[in-house]
């Protein structure tokens, strides 16, 4: 808990699952280019991380990474990696804007639930599925464009999102998930 800083040599390629999990006096990390794996849990509950660079290297982020990183407000995923995966950011609650790349195919289960200061949302046309609670309790967040590559919407996807004040949901969309936009 002690922990402020971590350098990662390069000759490291993969952050293994809950590697600095709980590391909660974290607040500077630098990953080197030669990683390509986060690992589940890799860096959750780091309540004083502020921001992260993750590398082009990176090709998949695990469940949880990130989440319960309160502070963290700040975060670019490359477009080497292809999903958002379960929970990832979830209560990330410093998150004002989330820049989600055009290679991103999925947004997993309640990837950004609890992300209460996440404004705006840009969601690609490469993304086909939102999973259940994706938003959920995401209550700054004002409006929405759903792509039309998006086929459904996931249950709970954006309950709690009491600022959501204009949604555009395409004909694609086949199926609305129960209290997908319950507030």
């Amino acid at each position: 808990t002690s922990l402020t800083s971590i350098t990662i040599p390069s000759s490291v390629v993969s952050i293994g699952d809950e590697s600095f999990s709980g590391c909660t006096s974290l607040s500077e990390v630098t990953i080197p280019s030669s990683v390509n794996i986060i690992g589940d849990f890799s860096f959750a509950n780091c309540s004083s991380l502020k921001s992260i660079n993750i590398p082009s290297s990176i090709t998949s982020i695990g469940k949880n990474s990130f989440s319960g990183c309160s502070s963290l407000a700040q975060i670019s995923i490359p477009t080497s990696v292809t999903q958002i995966s379960d929970f990832c950011f979830t209560d990330c609650s410093s998150i004002t804007l989330m820049p989600i790349p055009p290679s991103i195919t999925s947004i997993g289960e309640s990837s950004f639930r609890g992300c209460s200061a996440l404004t705006f949302i840009s969601i690609p046309s490469s993304v086909t599925t939102i999973g259940n609670s994706a938003f959920s309790g995401c209550s700054s967040l004002s409006q929405i464009a759903i792509p039309s590559s998006v086929t459904s919407i996931g249950d709970s996807t954006f309950l709690g999102c009491s600022s959501l004040a204009q949604v555009s949901i395409p004909p694609s969309v086949t199926s609305i998930g129960e209290g997908a936009f319950l507030r």
